[in-house]
């Protein structure tokens, strides 16, 4: 047996594209003991030595493991030759950063169902509506639950958002620093805030999305990056002005922009229908096909709901720590070896931005987003190791 160190074998297995097991180890008839000492753990069958120091301080002896012989103890044992254990832990999923870029012009106070008001306040800038239908529920007012619970239900998330117009500013001006940072703790942030918001003037999309933009491009932490616009629609602050014209042109290049840069933009378009035709044109641009049409707050709730599981089903897995190796990395979709690639369009796999980040690529990646059922299996191989086509 030898001491894990470098020279360790380490097979993950994760499934699907969320949660899965990690398996640390060779292939062996010994199974981890008891006994744990300064540095390491050591098993039966010759007691297997998982080392985190690198040193030769060994564990105390380890119950013998099927078949196998009680392990060497203390500083220095010498464990026998050719066998490994097993060590199974809980891997990290590879996070994705959302930003919501949301709109808090005065006519998210509108009705959700129509251009009116459920009831007119001392900033009202249009008419009640004649009539109110029961249970009216304003489009901000509807908002704010439904965000709640997306984030509720999508913790594995990294949450910011982006005002337009920005708080406390000039009219038709966004901030280059979101309201709330992209943070593992973002979404319990943008909960708190929502609640104690209020409306103002104008709705400057292109800058917005212009803003979002430059901001994910400065954060540098190796996540997938998606904009999640949610708009009444009718963008304007064309050229920067505090006015009413039509800006769809330069929000759709502000949306192609940011895809050119990795960052594709999901629209939801909350209110009635007749307003939000321009907003499929943004999403076009932003690479997602269509927008999501929200005219009531449960279709709001599910609009939201469902672009967020389908940008937490990503094709980037995360190991608990680098390879011993980056040449002896095996990956495995359905228990068969696949090709690692260099372009991302081939089928196979690639690393991510570290050693430890292992990213399914073409067919691969396509089927695991549909949601074919995949799973997912990584050897960290051996010195001398040859890896199967086929595992068990």
């Amino acid at each position: 047996m030898k001491r894990i160190s470098l020279s360790a074998v380490f097979a993950g297995i994760l499934v699907g594209s969320c949660a899965g097991m990690l398996h640390l180890g060779c292939s062996s008839p010994g199974k981890v003991g008891d006994g744990t000492g300064a540095g390491g753990i050591t098993s039966g069958a010759g007691g297997v030595v998982i080392n985190t120091s690198a040193t030769t301080q060994g564990g105390v002896s380890g119950a013998g493991g099927d078949g196998g012989t009680s392990g060497a103890s203390g500083a220095g044992g010498s464990p026998v030759e050719g066998t490994c254990g097993d060590l199974t832990i809980t891997p990290n999923r590879a996070p994705v950063d959302v930003l919501l870029v949301l709109d808090r012009s005065l006519s998210m106070e509108y009705s959700i169902t129509g251009d009116c008001y459920c009831a007119l306040t001392a900033t009202s800038q249009g008419s009640l509506c004649q009539p109110v239908p029961a249970n009216c529920s304003t489009r901000w007012s509807a908002v704010v639950p439904a965000v709640d619970q997306t984030i509720a239900a999508n913790p594995s998330l990294n949450w910011g958002l982006e005002l337009f117009s920005a708080p406390d500013a000039p009219a038709c001006s966004v901030s280059l620093n979101p309201q709330v940072p992209l943070a593992v703790n973002g979404g319990a942030d943008i909960r708190a805030l929502l609640p104690n918001l209020t409306l103002a003037l104008w709705t400057p999309t292109a800058t917005a999305i212009n803003s979002a933009n430059l901001y994910l491009q400065s954060v540098k932490d190796g996540n997938d990056k998606v904009i999640l616009l949610a708009t009444d629609g009718e963008p304007n602050c064309k050229n920067g002005q505090a006015n009413a014209d039509d800006d769809t042109a330069a929000a759709s290049a502000a949306a192609a922009s940011a895809l050119s840069n990795g960052f594709p933009v999901y629209v939801v378009g909350i209110g009635p229908s007749q307003a939000l035709s321009n907003l499929q044109k943004i999403a076009v641009a932003g690479g997602t096909k269509d927008f999501y049409h929200a005219d009531s707050p449960a279709a709001l709730a599910t609009s939201l709901s469902t672009i967020s599981k389908m940008v937490a089903t990503t094709c980037a897995f995360q190991t608990p720590q680098a390879p011993p190796d980056a040449t002896l990395v095996y990956v495995y979709v359905n228990k068969t070896l696949i090709n690692q690639t260099v372009n991302s369009a081939d089928n196979g796999w690639t690393f991510g931005p570290t050693t430890s980040d292992i990213v399914l690529t073409g067919s691969y990646c396509t089927d695991l987003l549909a949601g074919s059922p995949s799973t997912v299996q990584i050897i960290f191989g051996c010195p001398g190791y040859i890896p199967q086509v086929n595992i068990p």
